[in-house]
């Protein structure tokens, strides 16, 4: 199956290869986030006309290109930015940081952090201010200090801790290298293809895997399509791991947009007097009713963006610049010459 994006993007600490290949001007990355552009820019919202009523009819029309992660986060993922920030943290154990499957605890006077075996490579779950930190701590280049996390791509300033109604910063601020998926961008990373009717012509589909029947809910080996609605069938463990059904892409590559946990966004609930909550996307893990949860006309849930139960995150980014990778590229050159001259 071939999409439309060829630009992938996996880095990890020691990913200079990966780096040279590909370019960023700030080459500190996430271990392992792999990273899809989304093309088409000014592609045309969904208009279905089945669904009149839908609330995110005329949404979805993005005028740039951007990246987004392949999958929702994961434990050995979000474990470095908890080990960068819990030493700044308020509570180095609340479980909104710390997520799924890790462990925290202070050994000789320093704090330790661990993802628990059985949940290696799991989708972690946060509330949206702590994924608002990881942006900034991204955006920053993962400078280990306290300002890092609390500006560049949102002014944590906002965020007040007496709400609702919320100050929450509304949308990332301009300049943002990193930043939390609007809801236009995360609608058409899921469901919009350029080729949807054959090659050039461009539409939408209702389920967020190249399709508009919905996924079946099944472990991998027994046919399965998604994980959505597994913990009510077998409980917690591996099946939450992220990146288990491969063949379930959207047009641009995305994985799991189906399970693992609903997706934050951007977007205020705008049906609340206030702002209350933040819509997410998406469905999840244990979730009942994930064949509605799935299809681009449902309107899926909000909630508090003090809120981490059973939510996570998908990262969006900027699409690095051709001038980055060329110098990074020679630097890398000229410091692995230098090294073999020594």
């Amino acid at each position: 199956m071939s999409y439309r994006t060829k630009n992938v993007l996996v880095v990890g600490i020691a990913g200079v290869a990966a780096l040279v290949g590909a370019a960023s001007p700030t080459p500190a990355q996430v271990s392992s986030i792999t990273w899809h552009e989304v093309g088409d820019p000014g592609n045309e919202a969904w208009d279905d006309p089945r669904y009149p009523n839908a609330r995110f009819r005329g949404r979805g029309s993005v005028g740039y290109a951007y990246r987004m992660s392949e999958t929702e986060l994961t434990t050995n993922q979000w474990i470095e930015f908890v080990r960068a920030y819990g030493p700044y943290a308020q509570n180095p154990f609340d479980l909104d940081l710390i997520g799924i499957g890790i462990s925290g605890r202070y050994v000789g006077g320093e704090l330790v952090y661990t993802v628990n075996q059985a949940h290696e490579g799991v989708a972690t779950i946060t509330n949206w201010r702590y994924a608002a930190r990881f942006c900034n701590w991204m955006h920053n280049g993962q400078v280990n200090e306290a300002w890092a996390f609390e500006r560049g791509a949102y002014d944590t300033s906002t965020f007040n801790d007496d709400g609702p109604p919320f100050t929450d910063q509304d949308t990332r601020s301009p300049g943002a290298k990193y930043w939390i998926p609007s809801m236009d961008e995360w609608m058409k990373a899921a469901y919009y293809d350029p080729d949807r009717y054959g090659e050039g012509q461009a539409g939408w589909w209702d389920q967020p895997n190249r399709s508009n029947e919905p996924l079946i809910s099944a472990l991998p080996e027994d046919g399965g399509q998604t994980n959505a609605d597994l913990n009510n069938k077998f409980g917690w463990g591996p099946h939450l791991r992220a990146g288990q059904y491969p063949d379930e892409q959207s047009p641009w590559g995305l994985l799991d947009l189906s399970g693992g946990w609903y997706e934050w966004t951007e977007e205020w609930n705008s049906l609340n007097s206030g702002d209350y909550d933040r819509y997410t996307k998406g469905s999840s893990f244990d979730d009942w009713d994930w064949s509605v949860a799935d299809a681009i006309y449902y309107g899926n849930n909000s909630a508090s963006p003090e809120t981490a139960s059973g939510l996570g995150v998908r990262i969006a980014s900027s699409i690095p610049s051709p001038g980055g990778t060329a110098a990074f590229a020679i630097f890398a050159v000229c410091f692995a010459r230098k090294r073999r001259r020594r």
